[in-house]
């Protein structure tokens, strides 16, 4: 995908990603998404994260090379429109872009990803219920093999040292 940069937000101030090739952006939504269900299955999600599970990539404001991406050609001339009557059209122009791929290919290379991992990905355009919930499960398998592991390395030590 070229050498543009992306940035990515939740909401009007919440950047996880700014300034980063595709490769990272893809590394970056998925590091979020972990840290969502992390956050999510010890009930300590902030609204954001929360906003990506429930909406999926259609939570996300991309930006790219500086200009915000609108996926939906319809609502993009609509603004633009807009702005033309409010005589704001170069000014439009140069904060916005039309890509009805990007989402897409974002939704694609994700579900590789998350495949390649071992999850089951369905599509991730519109919500990430089903992925959190496999995330979630395995987070709580994991931990709760931590601490058991955690205890018997405790108890170990105490038993030694008594000795």
């Amino acid at each position: 995908m070229n050498n543009s940069l992306y940035s990515v937000r939740v909401g009007e101030s919440h950047y996880f990603a700014e300034g980063v090739p595709y490769g990272d952006l893809l590394k970056e939504i998925m590091e979020f998404t972990i840290r969502a269900a992390v956050a999510r299955s010890i009930d300590e999600s902030d609204w954001e994260q929360d906003e990506l599970r429930r909406n999926g990539l259609a939570a996300l404001e991309i930006f790219r090379d500086g200009k915000a991406v609108w996926s939906e050609p319809q609502d993009f001339d609509a603004e633009r429109i807009e702005a033309c009557r409010e005589h704001a059209e170069s000014r439009f122009d140069e904060l916005n872009a039309v890509d009805p791929t990007l989402y897409q290919d974002l939704d694609r290379d994700l579900r590789d990803f998350w495949r390649k991992a071992g999850y089951q990905a369905p599509c991730l355009r519109n919500e990430m219920k089903k992925l959190f919930i496999e995330l979630e499960h395995d987070i709580a398998d994991r931990a709760a093999r931590a601490r058991e592991s955690l205890v018997g390395e405790v108890l170990g030590r105490l038993f030694t040292e008594t000795s």
